[in-house]
């Protein structure tokens, strides 16, 4: 399954990804990191991941930016004044943990609050399951460029193994 993920962000020309570790995620920015295809750009914090990410569509390359909900919480002001403000096209993949499908007790509050914040943003946010993310990502960065702005997409499940 990885290896379909990366081929469909190589086929959608994204080269430059960024983000800040999940363990959800972990397993695609190991592989992101390992491919030679692509640039991966770890971040200390997530409201890095949207300065890069917008700095690398500001210079004409496509992008992508894998963070926990929680993260993307964390970045709303930087998302506010940088994202939504300049409309930079790029995908956003987010682990939105909390839901039915996450064994960790801890994390419902950050669903909840991730919910809350993205509709009261008018943000767009589309679900997918991991198989389908070779499918969703070029359709979620093309969708990015026609509506001017980041397209998020979560997935509420570990990757299967």
């Amino acid at each position: 399954m990885l290896n379909k993920i990366l081929q469909s962000l190589y086929e959608a020309d994204i080269r430059i990804v960024t983000g800040t570790p999940d363990g959800w995620i972990v397993p695609l920015i190991d592989a992101l990191a390992n491919d030679d295809r692509f640039q991966y750009i770890p971040a200390a914090r997530e409201e890095e991941c949207f300065g890069i990410a917008s700095g690398a569509v500001m210079a004409g390359k496509k992008a992508m930016v894998m963070v926990q909900n929680s993260g993307f919480l964390n970045s709303v002001g930087c998302y506010a004044t940088l994202c939504q403000k300049y409309q930079t096209p790029f995908v956003v993949l987010i682990a939105h943990r909390g839901g039915i499908n996450d064994s960790n007790s801890y994390d419902p509050n950050k669903f909840r609050a991730f919910e809350a914040v993205t509709h009261g943003m008018n943000i767009f946010v589309h679900n997918a399951r991991w198989e389908d993310l070779p499918a969703i990502l070029p359709k979620a960065y093309a969708r990015s460029i026609g509506a001017g702005e980041p397209t998020f997409v979560t997935v509420t499940e570990a990757p299967p193994t």
